[in-house]
């Protein structure tokens, strides 16, 4: 990835994205426009400087967080067709989920059970 690749996926403008890694805005100027280019070191650093900061997500980040919602989405929908709806034990049970104290395979296995129906 290059040094203008970076920028843009922050939504900085140049002389933000300077300043940011203090580099006169001429050098990344020269950068962007492959006038010059930056040693390969300081590239990976503004990489993880970006990555840690939050401004700067990797597509396998992405892919996580999209495999976590469609799993919490299941659980949703279980819990919608065995609870009577949005109410405190379904929402004590998704809490449960999201914070890791049951699986959705318990949880499904309580609602074989019947459980949250209280039956």
């Amino acid at each position: 990835m290059e040094v203008r690749e970076l920028r843009l996926q922050t939504g900085l403008s140049q002389s933000k994205f300077a300043k940011m890694f203090d580099v006169p805005v001429s050098t990344l100027k020269d950068w962007e426009q492959e006038r010059r280019n930056p040693p390969a070191y300081v590239i990976n650093m503004m990489r993880t400087i970006l990555q840690y900061k939050g401004m700067l997500i990797s597509q396998s980040y992405v892919e996580a967080c999209d495999a976590r919602r469609k799993s919490v989405e299941n659980a949703m929908a279980i819990m919608l067709s065995a609870t009577n709806g949005p109410d405190e034990v379904f929402m004590e049970v998704l809490d449960s989920y999201i914070f890791g104290k049951i699986t959705l395979e318990e949880m499904e296995v309580r609602i074989d059970r019947f459980e949250y129906l209280g039956a």
